[in-house]
């Protein structure tokens, strides 16, 4: 731990890359409601006790989205400091260091219907991506687009 920085723990998380037919990627836009608002990011959140990584994605797209994701194939674990520790502690004093499984989607089920967490979405082709972007996504995206079926891991 650095002098004057705020203990790190991990914490367990879970992204979205949901690909269309189209060459596309959904990406949604961070509401006032949530940590930093205004960015893009990929669908996705912090576990809830008890779950295990597939139902977590299920369950956050779900909620986040509207969507349905039957078959989330995992093509990225992420955990690079300089992109994952947040610079600001939880009210409990310490700094999250989001340890993230990054799971593709090629077919999901329903409409998009985002919940209060997401102010706007849409489709995104990986040469036209919107800005600004949580830091930590960029890579995740590329990495997406890229996925040959051996797991990144960064």
């Amino acid at each position: 731990m650095e002098s004057g920085l705020k203990p790190i723990r991990p914490v367990p998380a879970v992204n979205a890359a949901i690909l269309d037919g189209e060459g596309r990627i959904l990406l949604t836009l961070r509401s006032a409601s949530v940590r930093e608002p205004g960015k893009w990011c990929l669908p996705g959140g912090h576990f809830d006790g008890g779950e295990d990584w597939i139902g977590a994605v299920r369950r956050e797209v779900l909620e986040e989205i509207g969507l349905r994701v039957p078959a989330p194939m995992l093509y990225g674990l992420y955990s690079d400091p300089e992109v994952t520790v947040s610079k600001h502690p939880f009210p409990e004093g310490w700094r999250p260091q989001y340890v993230v499984a990054a799971f593709l989607v090629r077919r999901h089920e329903g409409e998009v219907k985002p919940n209060s967490e997401v102010a706007d979405w849409g489709w995104f082709r990986p040469e036209s991506l919107p800005s600004p972007m949580v830091v930590s996504h960029p890579v995740r995206v590329a990495d997406a687009f890229r996925f040959n079926g051996t797991v990144f891991v960064r």
